[in-house]
Order: C-alpha cells, then structure tokens, then sequence
C-alpha cells in the first residue's frame, strides 16, 4: 500500500482560511478514501493534534503528537509516499522518509506585510520549506505568479483553486445587537479586520452614503480595529453597525439578508467572503487588487478608484442596475458554484496519484 500523510495541525483552528482549507480538504478525501485504497492502493494519513484524533472519520489514519513535540515525528521510521503541506505556515516541517514533497501556496503576504529583521526571517522560512518540495500547488493564479516573481521556485506546480462552502441556515442575528437592531436595508463587509482589509475608507464612503447602511462583522479587538471604532463614532451620519466575530448560521442570514458585499482588500491570495456572497446571489464589490479580479471574474464590480467618494459613486450606480435585472441574481449564483469543494478535492486527488506515478 502506498501511503499519503497530509499535516492538518491547523484543524485546530477552522475558522481561519487555511484551517477551513484542512478541514474541507480533509473531509473530502475521508469520503474518498475507501476508493483509493480499492482502486490505487492508497492510505491516507493526517498528522493532527491529540483531541482531533478521528476528526476526518474513521476511513482515515491519524498520527498524533502535541503540538510542542512536533519535531519528533521527522524522526518517526515510517515510510510516506507522499507529503502534503496543505499551506506555507505548517508547523510541522518534514518527513524525513517521505519520498514525495508537496506544499500548497496560498499566498506570500509577508512580502507586504514584514518589514526588517522579520521580514527576512520569513523569507529565509520559506525559501527553506520551498526548496524541500519536488511539488508545489497555488490556489490562484495570481499567487503563483507573485510567488514566482520574488522566489525562485524550481519545483514544478500548478493551480488549484479553493472550494467554497454553500451557506443555508435560518437568520440568528438579532440577538446579537442589544441595544439596536439591524437595518432592514444593509451593505455587509465580513473579514478578520486587519490593516489590509481596507475597512476605514468604507466607514469613510458611508459620509457619502447617507441614504444607505453599512454592516461591519470582525474581530474589534486589535489596534486597527479600535481605530475603526473611533472612526465610526466620528460619522455625522450614523449608518455603520458593528458585529463582533460572527457564526455560520449569521454569517449566512446577513449574506441573505444584504443588498451587497463590500470587500476593498489591499492583497488577497484567494478572496473567499466574496464567492459565499455570490452563492446568494448578492452583487460584490471589490477592488481590482491581487486575485479578486481572477476570483470575481466578470460578474463582480470593481473600484477602480480606492476613494471615499469614487467608492460611494460606483456603489449607488451599480446598484440599482443590478437590481434592475433579476437574471443577474442566478447568473451570481451560477459562476460562484464553480468553487466548490467537491471539485477541489478531486483536483487535489488527481494531482496525487500524477505525483506518485512520476
């Protein structure tokens, strides 16, 4: 039998992006895995901390060990035929008898976002974990191309692209504003509410969008997002709603119940609150930054001009020309289904078994 051993230490945290990656990625495969085993042969094995032992079900294996003795497992005399890094920030970093490297690229933002000492040492950390891989995937194709600008990679990859979860729940929200309730009619901005989101130039668009209301859902906890408060206090026109980190079943209901999403991010490797809006027909507007205009295609709008006033602009423009067609709702809806995870999974499958066959 040949042996896959994927590390998915960052189950332990499933509602960061590459922890959604781990999760999704590895239940797909625990549903595939009688398949492999019967036609090629295969086992699949995750590395997990302790208390996710069985998280992927039980047509998987698992390799445990906590998180501070990691580095033993390099040691571990157990032959792999191949071994996924599902993303550039794995804490486990190799198998010393694994025939087969293969590391999943999901973005370089500390290019943008280091500067000095920690910069460099981020740098060096990847170019170590790249030169070890004899495979390398990206999940855009703009990813691949800024990684391969500032790196040079030898090893051969390729792109696959993220699946997106579909989002159906009832709405759970209200209980969450005590002292106010949500406006009927709602912008929505969803992120982690980092410098990069460029969330403070849509709290300043809102003194142009007087007519409109702004629902901001993140972590308000960091210096930027205190800052954030400080500028929503600041509007004269009172129309921005704060959320702090938000559910599944809320995330879904504010996605059904705004009339648009907002994403302004200054770098993105991937871009996924945009495509889960999508899925509910919802028109998007982002910037023409990094990956979104390859993930948002041509269905999305885009500013052009980062500006309070040219966002405001483009904002009650496109709005009532989308409305205005009730074909573009399902056209949203059908171009964000091609990120699913189904088709991610069997893409990941696929290059699989083109690596252990080479």
């Amino acid at each position: 039998m040949k042996r896959i051993v994927i590390e998915a230490y960052a189950i332990a945290t499933p509602y960061v992006g590459v922890g959604e990656f781990c999760k999704q990625l590895g239940n797909g495969l625990s549903k595939q895995a009688p398949m492999l085993r019967e036609r090629y042969g295969i086992e699949i094995y995750f590395i997990v901390p302790p208390s996710f032992r069985g998280c992927f079900g039980h047509e998987v294996h698992y390799l445990c060990m906590p998180i501070f003795f990691r580095h033993l497992l390099s040691f571990y005399p157990f032959k792999t035929d191949l071994f996924h890094m599902p993303h550039q920030y794995c804490l486990f970093k190799n198998l010393r008898h694994a025939s087969k490297r293969l590391m999943t690229i999901h973005d370089i933002n500390f290019m943008y976002e280091k500067q000095g000492k920690k910069l460099a040492r981020a740098i060096r950390r990847f170019e170590m974990k790249v030169k070890q891989m004899d495979y390398t995937n990206y999940i855009s194709e703009f990813v691949k191309e800024d990684t391969n600008k500032h790196f040079h990679i030898q090893a051969p990859g390729r792109v696959i692209y993220n699946g997106v979860t579909t989002l159906t729940a009832p709405c759970e929200i209200s209980s969450r504003l005590p002292e106010e309730q949500l406006p009927d009619n709602f912008l929505f901005h969803l992120s982690s509410l980092l410098p990069k989101k460029n969330v403070h130039l849509l709290i300043e668009m809102m003194r142009f969008l007087p007519e409109q209301n702004l629902v901001i859902a993140g972590n308000w906890n960091s210096d930027y997002g205190r800052m954030l408060q400080e500028k929503i206090k600041e509007l004269p026109t009172h129309n921005v709603y704060r959320l702090p980190n938000i559910t599944e079943k809320e995330k879904a209901c504010l996605y059904a119940s705004c009339r648009a999403f907002l994403y302004p991010s200054l770098c993105e490797g991937f871009g996924l609150p945009p495509i889960e809006a999508m899925k509910f027909g919802k028109p998007v507007f982002l910037s023409n930054l990094t990956s979104l205009p390859e993930i948002g295609g041509e269905n999305a709008f885009y500013w052009q001009d980062l500006s309070p006033v040219s966002m405001a602009e483009k904002i009650r423009k496109m709005l009532p020309i989308f409305y205005s067609n009730p074909t573009h709702a399902e056209q949203m809806k059908q171009y964000a289904e091609r990120f699913n995870w189904n088709n991610c999974v069997n893409q990941y499958i696929q290059y699989y078994l083109e690596i252990l066959a080479s």
